[in-house]
């Protein structure tokens, strides 16, 4: 995807320009688990990269399922990351193209400093679920969703009968609401579906 082309810097009162600041631009990629959100952040981070745009690819540190500080597809991509375990780290971020994955893991505090970026006129993109197992908004999301310039809604596949799945729901007995896992822990689900008992769920 190519640059953004920043808005021309107001005149002051002295006659001078000042600074000019770009328009910030927020992506958002959701859907449920196994969908091929972090895939698809890792593609958008390195066509910026590839157009001369620098990049920063962002993680969560809760999320080391399967590298401590890479960006990491369930089938074995990545890409270097930072890592954070708060989201007013974000603003440490000094690169045109900020990329987070897992962006739901951050319950409090993330639609704060998103904005922040954004007034710096960075291009943000996140990649994240955008409900919960008891198919609610997850965390934030939400209010990011509708401050999103652009949202890729992607699907995954029904365990049960391999329709398309929005809804991913867990596999176990649990209210936490965040808990990381991966295959075995969790199902995509269909609609028809999402309340079918599997047998990793009978006599629960």
């Amino acid at each position: 995807m190519g640059a953004m082309t920043g808005s021309q810097g107001a005149e002051s009162g002295t006659g001078e320009s000042s600074p000019s600041v770009g328009v910030g631009r927020l992506e958002v990629i959701c859907g449920p688990m196994f969908a091929g959100k972090t895939t698809r952040l890792i593609d958008r981070l390195l066509e910026a990269k590839s157009a001369g745009l620098t990049v920063q690819a962002v993680k969560p540190a809760i999320d080391d399922r399967y590298h401590p500080t890479n960006l990491t597809t369930h089938d074995g991509r990545s890409l270097k990351a930072m890592v954070i375990r708060e989201p007013s780290e974000l603003g440490g971020c000094v690169t045109e193209v900020v990329g987070l994955d897992e962006a739901h893991f951050f319950e409090h505090g993330l639609h704060e400093s998103i904005m922040a970026l954004l007034v710096r006129g960075k291009r943000v993109i996140l990649a994240g679920l955008d409900r919960t197992s008891m198919n609610e908004p997850f965390g934030e999301m939400g209010l990011l969703l509708i401050e999103a310039d652009e949202v890729v809604k992607v699907t995954g596949v029904c365990a049960v009968c391999g329709a398309e799945a929005v809804h991913t729901v867990r596999l176990f007995d649990s209210t936490e609401p965040i808990v990381v896992g991966g295959v075995g822990m969790f199902e995509n689900r269909c609609r028809v579906h999402l309340h079918h008992v599997g047998k990793n769920q009978e006599g629960k």
